[in-house]
């Protein structure tokens, strides 16, 4: 299974700035979740559940586990050493993904900050369609098969699609990525499309 790999390695570069850029700021957000330290078991459906809503959000969005909040201000302790222990990478991925359809892409890391050590979980965005919860979880844990969870803008806070502009907007980021993969097959095999009539009067045009 091997240990968390840390951020500053290479292929993590954009994780390990996205994470310390939120530290800075010290701010929620819809692509931004803070945790306090605690092991994985008391964490586990709190992250199942930010998973699999921030997996619909453009450009996903990303847990950091050791940031607590007193009042008006954050305590950026890290994540305790015998907390981190508890956080093994192939068991957070396969406990994630037994409830989320399709799967989740997930990276997890540990984050350096100031001396202090901070743990990362990055969700990216979903490939070809949105996340759709495929399991039942415990009573009172609010993780219901088949809703489908979100992160409203402006505000730090998972919820299930309850209005129509919720579900127009994720059904529209859906459309724009499919488009954009058959545009990428249809170049890659030699079909560019036809330039619009626009386009040909427009190069008619060109040096005069």
């Amino acid at each position: 299974m091997g240990a968390i790999p840390t951020s500053d390695m290479p292929g993590h570069k954009q994780l390990h700035e996205r994470v310390v850029n939120a530290l800075d700021r010290c701010q929620e957000s819809q692509g931004i979740d803070f945790k306090e330290s605690a092991p994985w078991e008391s964490l586990k459906w709190k992250i199942i559940c930010t998973a699999l809503a921030m997996g619909n959000l453009r450009d996903g969005g990303i847990i950091v586990i050791g940031a607590s909040e007193r009042g008006q201000t954050w305590e950026l302790t890290g994540i305790r050493p015998d907390h981190l222990e508890t956080y093994i990478v192939d068991i957070i991925i396969d406990v994630i993904n037994k409830y989320a359809s399709p799967n989740l892409d997930l990276d997890i890391v540990r984050v350096p900050r100031n001396g202090i050590e901070f743990l990362g979980i990055q969700i990216r965005e979903f490939s070809d369609t949105p996340i759709v919860c495929k399991n039942k979880g415990p009573q009172g844990k609010s993780i219901v098969e088949g809703a489908v969870y979100v992160r409203p803008p402006g505000i730090a806070k998972t919820t299930r699609v309850m209005k129509a502009s919720q579900m127009h907007d994720l059904l529209e980021l859906a459309a724009e990525k499919r488009a954009r993969r058959i545009l990428e097959v249809s170049r890659s095999i030699g079909l560019e499309p036809r330039p619009t009539a626009k386009e040909y009067f427009d190069e008619e045009l060109e040096g005069l």
